[in-house]
């Protein structure tokens, strides 16, 4: 499949292109961007095709799919136009802003006859898979409590779109998503109830460190923190009536040479589980192997959209 990567991002440069370079039957044949760092970036990894537009990218028949890294706020825009022009979509997290921004994009794919998926490449890892096989064994009981961390911190010397309240910047939106999607992913409930509370910066009105806390009709709460202002962690902890599963590196597995580590502690004692998997080969993977074979991606767009209702409901509850 000829990939065409929308933008210079660093998720473009860091992750995804280096990901595609080392799975199979993936080729990133272009990239556009509107920065003047296509030529830059193609020459850095062997990109034969460059533009300085999306449009001229999006116009070549060549190109089957593409990536899109771009801010979040755009995110519905460029997935529209890249579904009009019959190319499948690979979307950075989150999809969008609002469910009913999300709904347009995936009916706009549908209606055109391309492939979508949000890009949220840590519930590749075979980690979460062990979990979910834990949690169903009952080697916790019943989970009563899900807690999920995910922060980092970084210089505020420079401009940095994390901060950019009008793109959609905030650490909710850019870190504690995780959290929230890779809990309900966990649980397959409903939202009944959602709380939160942040640390707001006076100057960007964003927030910067953030929390909360997601009542579930089966009874099971989840709380999420997320920070720019921490040191970095991305863990989450499922709590049951006979025990606890610790997910050391949830999210990032790929800085620790891809290897997963789980802890089960319960009546039985303490229990180690190593999984290994490369997160952001195996995504791009299962989306070219639903459009070789024409399977569906709908579970992944309704765990989308049930994950930006929440979402949401937290900004209302955080920006107060």
């Amino acid at each position: 499949m000829k990939w065409g990567i929308m933008s210079a991002a660093n998720i473009a440069k860091k992750a995804l292109i280096p990901a595609l370079q080392r799975t199979e039957g993936a080729e990133v044949y272009a990239i556009a961007s509107q920065s003047g760092k296509e030529k830059e970036i193609a020459e850095q990894f062997g990109i034969p095709i460059t533009y300085n537009s999306y449009e001229a990218m999006l116009n070549n028949p060549e190109v089957e799919a593409v990536y899109i890294p771009l801010p979040n706020h755009l995110h519905k825009e460029w997935t529209k136009k890249a579904a009009q022009a019959g190319k499948h979509i690979l979307c950075e997290k989150p999809a969008a802003l609002t469910q009913a921004d999300v709904s347009d994009m995936i009916e706009t794919c549908n209606r055109n006859g391309v492939y979508f998926l949000e890009a949220f490449m840590y519930q590749f890892h075979p980690q979460h898979q062990k979990v979910k096989d834990l949690i169903s064994g009952g080697a916790v009981g019943e989970v009563s409590l899900i807690r999920t961390s995910f922060s980092f911190n970084f210089s505020r010397d420079n401009y940095n779109i994390r901060l950019d309240a009008a793109k959609g910047g905030g650490a909710m939106w850019d870190v504690g998503c995780y959290g929230v999607h890779s809990a309900l992913h966990l649980m397959n409930e409903k939202v009944m109830r959602v709380t939160g509370a942040a640390n707001i910066d006076p100057d960007y009105k964003v927030d910067t460190t953030s929390s909360a806390t997601l009542t579930l009709n089966n009874g099971t709460l989840i709380q999420v923190d997320c920070s720019f202002d921490s040191a970095s962690r991305n863990t989450y902890e499922v709590v049951g009536a006979k025990g606890i599963i610790t997910v050391h590196d949830a999210y990032r597995p790929d800085k620790k040479n891809h290897q997963g580590r789980i802890t089960l502690e319960n009546e039985k004692g303490i229990q180690e589980y190593a999984e290994s998997g490369d997160q952001y080969s195996l995504q791009i993977r299962t989306f070219m192997e639903a459009v070789k074979n024409n399977s569906s991606l709908e579970q992944f767009h309704k765990e989308t959209l049930r994950y930006i209702e929440a979402m949401e409901a937290i900004q209302k509850e955080i920006l107060i």
